[in-house]
């Protein structure tokens, strides 16, 4: 039997693995500790095992910093500061009006922030994360540019407290950037947040979870911890999707006989007036007041117009620091002791409770087994007329991360790399070289070569894509 290689190129090594970690997530307190450059506070921890700390950067924007970590050469962690001290640093929390998610900011003469963190019109983000988000964008991205050419090309995004809320509107940017062309496609982000704010609305929270799943972000909470249930929600009716039953509840109230249609209407304006005067006096306090204080820092900036919602709600996949009555002995309650709860301290000690390794990567052992193909995109030819006699069939052992199956024709085998949803066929694979008819064979390894990401439903169907587009389906046999 004659035996060739199918595909030219190696599988590209994939170094960061989706899903929540245990020992990732406990390295990334110790680096989000030094970041606090805070000595006499990060000297109680243990140092960072497998980072080592390459760059600083000056304090900018809000009294914001970051620091670069690297692996052997290999990942680099972008970890991004929390709240500090000093009364800016506050200002950017307690600015917390929303604006649209998709904008641009004015914040010196000649620094324009262009963002497009989300094509939903309806998203909306934390006004003062999202500058200093601006100001930090400016120093990391020529700093990934510079580590890519190394060639590092996996970063960890990594924030605790306000440095969370920054992660999530900077993962959102960046991956922007990459839809672009502004950053290469193939740079690959994790994100990683503790103890955070809220950073935005529903609707951006939708953009954020869509982007990151498959495992590539998670948002880790101490239950006794105060500060992720912030900033306050307000949800008024025009927070919901335009298609709802309240849209045309006044209509229809209008509708009703008297004296039931003044009943109603009382009862609908005691319900909607409280929550939408709210919604007024918190972008009044907490936007246009505070802006005034954020020109005192930044005297060129001119603030936004403000999206009409305050619907804060919690993002990202939520990993659960459960608070035990063990906890509590560690940790004494005392209301005079705000803080007690939400630094790194108590988070470590919750996370050192949680099982070893990594917890979320089982899905993918779905994929597992021999599936048929019953669907195959790009060719005029009807799928019969493809294969007329036998349908192409692919094995897959996640156990092993081995492949193997029919083109129809000839059968082929090799080595497999999974990561969350993302999967890849164009590493070297061997295969018999007998003689067949058609273009049955030549399309399946073809469209194979081009597979980005899978999907399964109900068990039995498993779907491969190229970017956004289906191209073969399969059933599993």
């Amino acid at each position: 039997m004659i035996i060739t290689i199918l595909f030219s190129q190696e599988i590209t090594a994939q170094h960061l693995k989706p899903g929540f970690d245990r020992d990732e997530f406990i390295e990334m307190l110790k680096i989000g500790a030094r970041t606090t450059t805070d000595s006499s506070y990060y000297n109680s921890f243990e140092a960072p095992q497998q980072f080592k700390e390459v760059y600083q950067s000056p304090q900018m924007g809000l009294d914001n910093l970051w620091q670069l970590w690297v692996n052997n050469n290999e990942v680099a962690v972008i970890s991004i500061r929390g709240t500090t001290t000093t009364a800016v640093s506050f200002l950017a929390n307690f600015y917390a009006a929303m604006v649209p998610a998709k904008g641009k900011l004015q914040l010196e003469k000649d620094f324009t922030f262009n963002y497009d963190l989300s094509d939903d019109p309806k998203a909306a983000v934390h006004v003062g994360y999202l500058i200093s988000t601006a100001y930090l964008s400016r120093d990391i991205l020529p700093k990934i540019d510079s580590l890519y050419k190394t060639g590092i090309k996996e970063f960890i995004i990594a924030g605790h407290s306000q440095g969370g809320a920054i992660t999530y509107l900077l993962t959102s940017y960046l991956d922007n950037l990459k839809a672009n062309n502004q950053l290469p496609r193939d740079i690959l982000f994790k994100t990683c947040t503790s103890a955070s704010p809220k950073p935005g609305n529903l609707f951006y929270a939708y953009q954020y979870e869509n982007l990151t799943r498959g495992g590539w972000a998670y948002n880790v909470v101490n239950t006794a911890d105060w500060v992720p249930e912030v900033p306050f929600s307000i949800q008024t009716l025009n927070d919901f999707n335009p298609v709802n039953p309240f849209v045309n509840a006044k209509t229809m109230i209008k509708k009703q006989k008297f004296p039931k249609n003044l009943v109603l209407r009382h009862v609908y304006n005691r319900l909607t007036k409280p929550a939408k005067r709210a919604q007024k006096n918190y972008e009044k306090f907490l936007g246009k007041m505070i802006s005034k204080y954020i020109k005192k820092k930044l005297p060129d900036f001119k603030p936004p117009v403000y999206f009409k919602s305050n619907d804060y709600v919690r993002t990202g996949t939520t990993i659960v620091l459960y608070a035990d009555s063990d906890y509590y002995k560690n940790f004494p309650q005392d209301i005079n002791k705000i803080w007690n709860n939400h630094t790194q301290k108590p988070y470590l000690f919750l996370a050192e409770k949680l099982p070893d390794g990594n917890q979320s990567v089982a899905a993918n052992s779905e994929l597992s087994g021999t599936w048929e193909l019953n669907y195959i995109s790009g060719r005029r030819i009807a799928f019969e007329g493809l294969y007329p006699d036998k349908k192409p069939t692919i094995t897959i052992n996640i156990d092993s991360s081995h492949i193997n199956g029919s083109t129809s024709c000839n059968v082929f085998s090799g080595k497999l790399k999974v990561d969350g949803n993302k999967i890849n066929f164009s590493g070297p694979m061997a295969m018999t070289m007998m003689a067949c008819p058609g273009e049955g064979e030549q399309v399946f390894v073809q469209t194979l070569k081009r597979i980005t990401s899978y999907a399964i439903s109900d068990n039995n169907t498993l779907t491969f894509i190229m970017g956004d587009i289906v191209m073969m389906r399969f059933i599993r046999k």
